[in-house]
């Protein structure tokens, strides 16, 4: 878990991810990539909200909302939707969802951001055209696609965690890669899973950074 990496540098890490930005989820939205990544329901599970750092990011979410009529009570699905933002100086992020039925032809381009103060927060949305398969469909690869063919709301800079996947990869199976590498690799997994760790998990986690011997 240390991975060669000091706990003066976990220490360094801290403002940027206890100081980051809070993301508001909803029990409306399926979140289903961030920031180029998969994200798994098991660890949204119950969460009214989530940490990421300040900076570039992007979703690619689904709204379902159950539609109740005269009629009949029924669900309306959203196509996937790309929202692209930055949240530089934002300490939160709230997801502000259309009224309307989320099959209404548009409507998932009517979601919107706003900051704990009820501002705007400036986005690029899209929609996520997605290959069929019936095997089912891997929004992780889909979004990847996405974000190498330069439309509106794509991010070259997160098509490149596919391409970091596969050095960790070959450098698993070739000692020889400069450790270098290996290293920044296993700091950006590490920054990653701690700002998804509640306060109390933090906690336990520098306690026992602290506490185990050097490797």
């Amino acid at each position: 878990m240390r991975a060669g990496l000091p706990l003066a540098g976990l220490i360094l890490m801290l403002p940027t991810l206890v100081w980051g930005t809070t993301l508001r989820l909803s029990a409306d939205v399926d979140l289903l990539v961030l920031d180029g990544k998969r994200v798994s329901s098991s660890l949204l599970k119950g969460a009214d909200s989530i940490e990421i750092d300040n900076g570039p990011h992007q979703l690619v979410l689904r709204v379902e909302k159950k539609i109740n009529n005269a009629r009949s009570r029924s669900s309306g699905v959203s196509p996937p939707t790309v929202i692209s933002f930055d949240t530089k100086e934002i300490d939160q992020v709230n997801i502000v969802l259309p009224l309307k039925d989320p099959n209404h032809s548009g409507a998932a381009f009517q979601i919107k951001l706003q900051d704990g103060q009820g501002h705007s927060i400036p986005i690029r949305t899209d929609i996520l055209e997605i290959k069929p398969d019936p095997t089912g469909t891997d929004y992780e690869e889909e979004t990847q696609r996405y974000n190498k063919s330069g439309k509106k709301a794509s991010m070259p800079g997160f098509a490149n965690r596919m391409t970091n996947e596969g050095i960790l990869q070959f450098a698993q199976a070739n000692p020889d890669l400069p450790p270098a590498q290996s290293e920044v690799l296993t700091e950006q997994r590490l920054r990653y899973w701690f700002s998804q760790a509640d306060n109390p998990t933090r906690a336990r986690f520098l306690r026992w950074a602290n506490e185990a011997p050097n490797p």
